[in-house]
């Protein structure tokens, strides 16, 4: 497990109204960085994006996005992951200004998915900034919702993310990790800024989980794909931290 130092050692210093700055704004990490403390066979990665593959359908807001999500409580005195009694998912509409203010649902993701060797590695490495999280708001609970996302284009077509340019997170954090990019794909850049829109830093994830972790503290965006000829394939999965505002189920 990653030995991750946090910035603030008193959370009384800390004003709860003001975006905590757990990766200040944010932290790339290389896949093979971030899962070079676990022995994963080449057909578990394998068995990993076939399970990606039969856990996805079209997005009933929008054609250019295939995608899952499962929902997900973290109990900091059990460590345990347990799947949440509702499944749906809420942005402010200061967050997404082309979804935000509405609860959405997705297919399903299987609840299988947190015994699988890849994602466990993956959450064993980030599980000190949920803790972190816990700690800082006195919560016994974390919710966390998963989402499996597949943006893909044809040629002369366009796939993109919800929102669509730079916006703040309701999230404290979010880890977004990539699965699989197809050599044809245009665009799929991650660009970060402050609040003033400009943009600062761009990184493209390329390689198996390479993962990018972003706070509210800054902006981010990722550019949406096309496709250089054929189909075009963007998959990634997100791990989102949520606020405890976004367990609204409703419509406003």
């Amino acid at each position: 497990m990653m030995n991750i130092v946090f910035p603030y050692p008193n959370k009384k210093e800390i004003h709860m109204d003001i975006p905590y700055p757990y990766v200040n704004g944010f932290k790339f990490i290389k896949g093979s960085a971030l899962l070079s403390d676990h022995s994963l066979e080449l057909n578990e990665i394998s068995d990993f994006r076939e399970f990606f593959n039969d856990n996805i359908d079209l997005d009933p807001y929008s054609p250019v996005r295939i995608r899952g999500m499962l929902k997900v409580e973290y109990h900091y005195s059990t460590r345990k992951l347990l799947k949440a009694s509702t499944q749906n998912y809420f942005q402010s509409g200061n967050a997404n200004n082309l979804n935000g203010g509405m609860s959405r649902s997705f297919n399903t993701i299987e609840g299988s998915l947190l015994n699988i060797p890849v994602f466990k590695a993956l959450f064993r490495e980030h599980e000190p900034y949920i803790r972190k999280y816990c700690e800082l708001n006195d919560a016994a609970t974390a919710n966390i919702s998963i989402h499996f996302i597949r943006y893909q284009a044809q040629e002369g077509e366009a796939s993109y993310s919800s929102p669509v340019w730079l916006h703040q997170d309701d999230e404290p954090l979010v880890f977004i990790h990539l699965i699989n990019l197809t050599a044809n794909t245009l665009g799929a850049d991650n660009v970060i800024s402050g609040f003033d829109d400009m943009p600062t830093n761009v990184i493209r994830l390329t390689h198996f989980m390479d993962c990018l972790v972003v706070d509210p503290s800054l902006k981010h965006a990722v550019t949406p794909i096309g496709s250089s000829s054929g189909t075009s394939r963007r998959d990634v999965m997100l791990i989102n931290l949520e606020n405890p505002s976004q367990q609204n189920q409703g419509h406003y």
